[in-house]
């Protein structure tokens, strides 16, 4: 035992002059620092550039927002430039840098954009239009019955030309949708025949008395929208569509009026 204590002691002395002047608290009052007195190695300076490697220079920082970000765009494109004419690894690795950095801001941005939409019901066009199937189901329900009163409401001041031909097959297939068209909304339709010929649908067509060249119709099936009182036409479709493509052309019609006087 005391020759091990002897062999501590001449170890001790044998330490160099700068060990020995350090102070107890310095040597032997650090035991929190764990056995052999660890101490966490400092951080490389490489190491540090390394980390900020996909960071944006601190100058660009502190630029307004709008420059900050054409700066940032520069800086990309150049890298981006750089690498195609001269690909090497040091060069593709500093764009793919930049662009995981410009894919990252946008995926925050992006984040925050659906957060502040969701938050703020203004802001959220889901509400006006929406996209789920039960919510897109309720708002042409609603849509619908509001395209219905107010159709009928045109209905009462307003009336159509129907120009047809006996012989035309669009107008076969036409003319029993105008005519379930105009029951449903209140609609009185003047049929007018270009041919002579008639309609299971309409079957007492006038013939046409020279209007349908005053008007320029050279397309059949062909549907006007007319107010009488003021004896204003409007041209609504021409050829085959749908009852839904109807309503909406009369309706945009009704609200962006352009036409003639009979």
């Amino acid at each position: 035992m005391m020759k091990q204590i002897t062999l501590f002691i001449i170890c001790l002395m044998a330490l160099p002059t700068g060990v020995n002047a350090v102070s107890h608290e310095q040597w032997f009052g650090r035991h929190a620092e764990g056995w052999f007195w660890y101490v966490t190695p400092p951080v490389d300076e490489e190491q540090r550039t390394d980390d900020k490697a996909g960071s944006l220079p601190s100058t660009v920082t502190m630029l307004p927002p709008k420059a900050a970000l054409k700066a940032f765009q520069e800086k990309l494109e150049n890298a981006q430039a750089l690498a195609i004419m001269k690909p090497t690894d040091e060069n593709v690795a500093a764009y793919l840098h930049l662009q995981k950095q410009a894919m990252e801001n946008s995926q925050q941005f992006a984040n925050v954009w659906q957060q502040v939409v969701w938050t703020t019901p203004e802001l959220d066009h889901t509400l006006v239009r929406p996209t789920s199937p039960q919510a897109v189901n309720a708002y042409y329900d609603k849509q619908n019955a509001q395209h219905k009163v107010e159709l009928s409401s045109i209905a009462r001041t307003h009336g159509l030309f129907y120009f047809f031909k006996g012989s035309c097959p669009y107008c076969k297939r036409f003319s029993p949708m105008l005519k379930i068209f105009a029951e449903q909304h209140g609609f009185h339709i003047t049929a007018i025949s270009l041919d002579g010929g008639n309609s299971p649908d309409f079957p007492n067509p006038r013939l046409d008395n020279g209007t349908a060249k005053r008007l320029g119709v050279n397309t059949v099936p062909a549907v006007y929208l007319i107010q009488p009182r003021e004896r204003s036409v409007q041209p609504v479709s021409f050829g085959l569509i749908s009852p839904s493509e109807l309503e909406q052309r009369i309706l945009t019609l009704i609200n962006h009026p352009t036409g003639s006087s009979l």
